[in-house]
């Protein structure tokens, strides 16, 4: 499986696993909402709003990876903002699906990023691709999400989606205000820190997408490492590594819905032991297994 195809690669995710795949010789080619897409060898110009999609032969695809779907965390969750959250992520798939259709293509492979945000959003007993949905709006959201990519199954002999957990990387995503903040000796722990974060190095996520594509494999598939931690002991690893105390109170609850809103600031509280168990089940070996080996690596 050579000849990629992705959507959303421009991302936190997107820009390393396209990094990974030329490393081994993969032939990209990008689907991008950006004008200047136009002029550019290996990118196509599509809008899926508008329904605009290049005029690209889809039968030299081995794979489309598909990573659209807007920051969920970025906004306050306005009606307005939770029907963009849906778009974002459901617009793009069925846009493949109806070129697809039109090209009366097989697709060998699709691959749909997805979210840990499908389980409830306090479970401590121990979750794995098998276990219940959750509710409310983000376990929703996640749900649409994956029955728009279950729906390419009409035009893909396989479909994969990946639920992917909190991930850690050397720039932006779930560290980078945690390093911020104490880094300027302002870092505090969200609630009573006992929550359970289930994470991910970005490498192993990339990875881990490369894995199901060379071994073929379809399904449901856990995006996070196989120990979880706290958010106690996580922001205590980052501290140390920067060489900062922790000398602020933890932030109470109730400070943390007048900032970030009466549903986001549920996202900081989240508390999910979540296993891979997919992933190691068909042989993926991680190289980061615990928290503080992924922030010793990402904060050298």
């Amino acid at each position: 499986m050579n000849n990629v195809l992705i959507a959303g690669g421009t991302g936190l995710v997107g820009s390393k696993l396209v990094k990974k795949l030329k490393q081994k010789n993969y032939n990209i080619v990008f689907l991008s909402t950006r004008p200047e897409a136009k002029e550019l060898k290996d990118r196509y110009y599509w809008h899926p709003d508008s329904g605009i999609f290049p005029d690209i032969d889809l039968s030299k695809f081995d794979v489309c990876i598909n990573l659209c779907g807007a920051g969920i965390f970025d906004k306050n969750f306005t009606d307005e903002r939770k029907r963009y959250l849906l778009e974002s992520r459901v617009k793009p798939i069925n846009l493949l699906l109806k070129n697809f259709k039109e090209q009366q293509v097989k697709l060998p492979m699709f691959i749909s990023a997805s979210a840990s945000g499908y389980y409830d959003n306090i479970c401590l007993n121990g979750i794995n691709e098998a276990s219940t949905h959750g509710t409310g709006f983000i376990s929703e959201l996640v749900q649409d999400w994956e029955n728009a990519a279950a729906s390419m199954k009409e035009v893909a002999n396989l479909v994969s989606v990946v639920r992917i957990g909190i991930v850690m990387a050397e720039n932006g995503g779930f560290l980078a205000p945690l390093k911020k903040s104490i880094s300027a000796f302002a870092g505090a722990i969200p609630g009573d820190g006992k929550q359970v974060v289930s994470w991910i190095h970005v490498d192993d996520l990339c990875d881990a997408f490369i894995y199901i594509v060379e071994n073929k494999l379809s399904g449901v598939f856990n995006g996070t490492a196989p120990n979880p931690e706290t958010m106690e002991n996580i922001t205590k690893y980052v501290a140390r590594q920067l060489h900062r105390p922790l000398w602020l109170p933890n932030i109470p609850v109730w400070a943390l819905k007048i900032i970030f809103g009466s549903e986001r600031h549920k996202l900081l509280l989240t508390s999910q032991n979540i296993a891979p168990y997919q992933l190691l089940y068909n042989g993926f070996k991680f190289r980061y297994n615990t928290a503080s080996e992924a922030i010793a690596h990402l904060i050298p």
